[in-house]
C-alpha cells in the first residue's frame, strides 16, 4: 500500500508540472499576441546580420474591423475600398521592420457635410475605441477636394513606441447623396475672401412656381440667374413674367420619373419610363406650351427617366423641335441626357453641384464657394439651387461677398455647348 501511495504522489507531481508548463506556454502566447509577434531574419543573404521583424497583422486587422463598425453607422455614406495588402514599415534608427495589413478607403459623403467634419467624426469615434490617429489634413482624391485621415495602431518596435498606419481614408463629396448628417459638426470650408476668382458660374434656380415672393426676392439680388419653372403650378405663369421682365433666363422644369416612383411630386404630369413614345412626346409638348417664352429645359427629379435612352431620345426630339436647350440636372450618375443631347445636336450642359441639400444658410454658402472653385478649375461650372427660404436668405446675405470674389455670374446660356 505504501508503494502505491508513493507512486500515486509521483504521478500527481508530474501532472502538476505538465499543467504548469502548459500555462507557461499559454502565457507566452498571450504576451506575444498583445506585444506583436517577433522573429529575426537576415538582412542580406550571407552577411550574418539579423533584423527584428514585428508582426502587427492581427492588431491591424482588428483595427480595420473596428473602423468598419464605425463607418457602417453611416447609412448615407458611400464606402469604396481602393486596395489592401501587407506592408513592411522600416523603424527609423533601428534594425526593426513592422508588418501591418494596410488598406486605402474612399468615402463619399453628402455635400451638406463638411469634409473635415466627417473626418473629425470618424477620428473621435476611433480614438474612443483605442485606434491611433496618425494624420488628418485637407487633400485631393482623383482631382477632387477631399480630407485625408490616417488611422492605425500603436506598438513598440526597435526599442521605440510608434504609430503605424493601417487605414488611409479619403473623404470626398458625392452629389448623389442627400441625407444630412445630424451628428457631424460641420466645419466652415469657405476660402478666404481675399482670394480672387476668374471662372464663370451659372446658377439655375429650380422648383419655381409654388409662390412668387421667393422669385421676386431672388431677382432683386441682382445676379444673373436662370430659373426652372414647374408647369401647372398656381404661380407658374406669374413667375414666368417676373423672370422675363427682369432679363433673366426662363426654363421649363420638366417632371420626370425618379428611381423611386413613390417619391414623384408631380403625379400624372410626370414622364414615366413605361409610357409609349406618343404619350411622352405629348406630355413634353404640353409642358413646353404651358410656359410660352421659355428658352430651355432641365429635368425635375428624373433619376430613372434620364437613365433611359428611349425616353430621353423622345424628350430631346421634342426639345430640339421647339428650338430649346436641355440641361441635365444630373440627379444620378447613370444619366444619359447630356451625352444624348450632344449626339442629337441639342445645345446642352450638365449640373456640377447642388447648393442647398442643407437648410442651413452657412452650409449653402460653403457650397457656393465649392461651385466657385469648380468654375475656377474648369473655366466654368453650373450649380443648382431651389426657390426656398434658406436659399433666398443666403443669396440676400452673401451676394455682395460673392461679387467681390471675382467670379463671373452668368446665365446658363453662356456655358452651353
Amino acid at each position: 500500500m505504501a508503494r502505491r501511495k508513493k507512486a500515486s504522489n509521483k504521478t500527481s507531481l508530474w501532472i502538476l508540472l505538465a499543467i504548469i508548463a502548459v500555462l507557461t506556454v499559454m502565457a507566452g502566447m498571450f504576451y506575444a499576441s498583445i506585444s506583436g509577434d517577433k522573429e529575426t531574419v537576415e538582412i542580406k543573404p550571407g552577411d550574418g546580420a539579423k533584423r527584428e521583424v514585428v508582426s502587427l497583422m492581427d492588431e491591424s486587422i482588428e483595427a480595420q474591423r473596428i473602423l468598419d463598425s464605425i463607418l457602417l453607422q453611416k447609412g448615407n455614406w458611400q464606402l469604396i475600398e481602393k486596395g489592401r495588402g501587407v506592408k513592411n514599415i522600416e523603424v527609423e534608427g533601428s534594425n526593426a521592420v513592422v508588418k501591418v495589413n494596410s488598406r486605402t478607403l474612399a468615402i463619399g459623403i453628402p455635400v451638406s457635410t463638411s469634409l473635415e467634419g466627417a473626418g473629425n467624426w470618424v477620428q473621435g469615434k476611433a480614438t474612443k475605441q483605442g485606434l491611433a490617429v496618425i494624420t488628418g489634413e485637407p487633400s485631393t482624391y482623383k482631382g477632387w477636394e477631399s480630407y485625408k485621415l490616417e488611422l492605425g495602431v500603436a506598438a513598440k518596435a526597435g526599442g521605440k513606441s510608434k504609430k503605424f498606419t493601417t487605414d488611409t481614408i479619403y473623404f470626398f463629396y458625392n452629389t448623389n447623396l442627400n441625407d444630412e448628417d445630424k451628428d457631424v459638426i460641420n466645419i466652415p470650408t469657405a476660402p478666404k475672401e481675399e482670394k480672387q476668382y476668374t471662372g464663370k458660374l451659372a446658377v439655375i434656380v429650380d422648383d419655381c412656381g409654388y409662390d412668387i415672393k421667393s422669385v421676386r426676392r431672388l431677382t432683386d439680388v441682382g445676379l444673373p440667374f436662370s430659373y426652372a419653372i414647374l408647369p401647372y403650378k398656381d404661380f407658374s405663369s406669374d413667375v414666368l413674367e417676373v423672370i422675363k421682365s427682369t432679363g433673366n433666363v426662363p426654363m421649363l422644369h420638366l417632371p420626370m420619373e425618379p428611381s423611386n416612383r413613390s417619391a414623384m411630386s408631380e403625379g400624372s404630369r410626370t414622364i414615366l419610363t413605361d409610357m409609349k413614345e406618343k404619350e411622352i412626346r405629348k406630355l413634353t409638348q404640353k409642358a413646353i406650351e404651358s410656359l410660352p417664352g421659355i428658352v430651355g429645359v432641365n429635368n425635375h427629379q428624373g433619376s430613372k427617366a434620364t437613365s433611359d435612352k428611349r425616353v430621353m431620345e423622345t424628350v430631346l426630339r421634342e426639345v430640339k423641335k421647339q428650338g430649346l436647350f436641355f440641361v441635365d440636372s444630373k440627379t444620378i450618375a447613370t444619366s444619359v441626357a447630356r451625352d444624348m443631347a450632344r449626339e442629337m445636336g441639342v445645345k446642352t450642359a450638365r449640373n456640377d453641384v447642388f447648393l442647398d441639400n442643407s437648410k442651413d444658410v452657412e452650409d449653402i454658402r460653403n457650397q457656393v464657394y465649392k461651385a466657385i472653385e469648380m468654375a475656377e478649375k474648369n473655366g466654368s461650372a453650373i450649380a443648382i439651387c431651389h426657390a426656398r427660404h434658406a436659399t433666398v436668405k443666403m443669396w440676400e446675405k452673401y451676394a455682395d461677398e460673392f461679387r467681390k470674389s471675382g467670379v463671373k455670374f452668368v446665365h446658363v446660356t453662356e456655358v452651353l455647348y
